[in-house]
């Protein structure tokens, strides 16, 4: 039997669930069996929140790479002023943001809290912006967004997060500079490793997001890259540690491994990682799709090793940097102990997010999904209990071996 307190508490509980508005968007025409990202669709898109209302016209194409085998979907959307689809239109979606006309709609699939990718980003935002990296960007580098319910053609389409993109403005950067360049990880080749110099682009595992894709954009990426390589492949110890600032943002790379440390972020070691340069010759290591963290697998089937590092996969660059800067790392980890890297604050972090969203919207997810994967907030928790600790007494242990 239900006491009347109980009923009180579930009634409040209900009250105050009900108070939670969150962003919808409505789709109004044809998306179904797309496969591949060549297939571009016209939508008519409209937008609800508390702040904000619009209607746009949009094309929307499937985003991702290993994501696009998913059931659930990503999409990338570009909004337009009219039907003629020639106009674009830029809306200003967060107060940070600025006006843009290109987004992201983030499916979260493996992720049955929709939080990871985000926090995760929150997180290394956080301690981005504590070394002054990428100041000025909406989130220091690093991807942001907020839930939103999505609708097409009426019918509820699930939950997702409306992100910023993987585009010119996340890093603040200006097209017209031939020097202002992005590339990632596509696949796990030894050319991504850093072992192996570059003789082919298109067959090197990396992707030019940011520049000139033409032929001869890929050969002067080419040779930056190869430049990187032969650094990390043919300097002796001494002369990676001298003259690794010519090269890399020391910061940046330090920070890299952080966030390899802290979120068990066993996708991101080659694959992900994403290389950014202002300069053409200085480049900055930075953290890109970060659902598969604290602790579940690419698949969101399975918890991952709790204890997997970094260096237990065969990346040449960041191997070096662990071996040749243990103290550097060591005492970045332990400095960030203190203020961001806490239980606490990660938690209030997914506290905040799981907040924002109605838990009615996360019944019509399970509803609509019955086969998503993914693990809850305990996951979450039990992980941080395993995983800090664990850092901490690995971190001792170097600071330990260096004296």
């Amino acid at each position: 039997d239900v006491t009347v307190e109980e009923l009180k508490a579930r009634l409040a509980k209900i009250e105050e669930e009900s108070k939670i508005a969150i962003p919808k968007v409505y789709l109004e025409g044809n998306i179904s069996n797309m496969l591949n990202k060549k297939d571009i669709r016209k939508v008519l898109l409209k937008y609800e929140s508390t702040s904000l209302n619009f209607e746009k016209y949009a094309t929307i194409k499937i985003q991702g790479s290993s994501s696009t085998k998913y059931e659930k979907k990503n999409y990338s959307i570009e909004l337009f002023e009219n039907d003629e689809y020639l106009v674009k239109s830029e809306i200003e979606m967060k107060e940070n943001w600025g006006k843009h006309s290109n987004y992201c709609l983030k499916a979260n699939w493996i992720d049955k809290t929709h939080a990871r990718n985000i926090v995760s980003a929150k997180i290394a935002g956080q301690i981005q912006k504590k070394y002054g990296l990428f100041n000025g960007t909406p989130n220091n580098g690093l991807i942001e967004g907020f839930p939103v319910e999505i609708y097409i053609n009426n019918e509820f389409l699930g939950l997702y997060t409306w992100n910023i993109p993987k585009d010119i403005w996340m890093w603040n950067m200006d097209e017209e500079n031939e020097n202002n360049m992005i590339i990632q990880g596509q696949l796990y080749l030894d050319q991504t490793r850093f072992l192996e110099v570059i003789t082919d682009f298109d067959t090197s595992g990396w992707k030019i997001e940011i520049g000139d894709t033409s032929e001869k954009g890929k050969t002067l990426i080419t040779e930056k890259l190869n430049r990187l390589i032969d650094f990390v492949l043919n300097s002796s110890d001494e002369e990676f540690i001298e003259n690794f600032e010519n090269y890399f943002n020391k910061d940046a790379a330090i920070n890299y491994l952080i966030g390899l440390y802290l979120f068990n972020a066993s996708d991101n070691y080659c694959k992900n990682l994403i290389l950014a340069t202002l300069d053409g010759e200085l480049w900055y290591l930075n953290l890109y799709d970060l659902d598969t963290t604290f602790g579940t697998n690419p698949e969101g089937t399975d918890k991952n090793d709790y204890e997997w590092l970094p260096e237990k996969r065969n990346n040449r660059l960041l191997n070096r940097i662990i071996e040749c800067m243990p103290e550097e790392i060591a005492n970045r980890w332990f400095e960030l102990r203190k203020d961001i890297i806490t239980k606490e604050n990660i938690l209030n972090e997914f506290t905040a997010f799981l907040n924002s969203i109605p838990e009615e919207t996360f019944q019509k997810e399970r509803e609509r999904w019955e086969n998503i994967p993914g693990y809850g907030i305990d996951q979450i928790e039990e992980f941080l209990d395993f995983r800090l600790p664990y850092i901490d007494n690995l971190m001792k242990e170097r600071l330990e071996k260096e004296k």
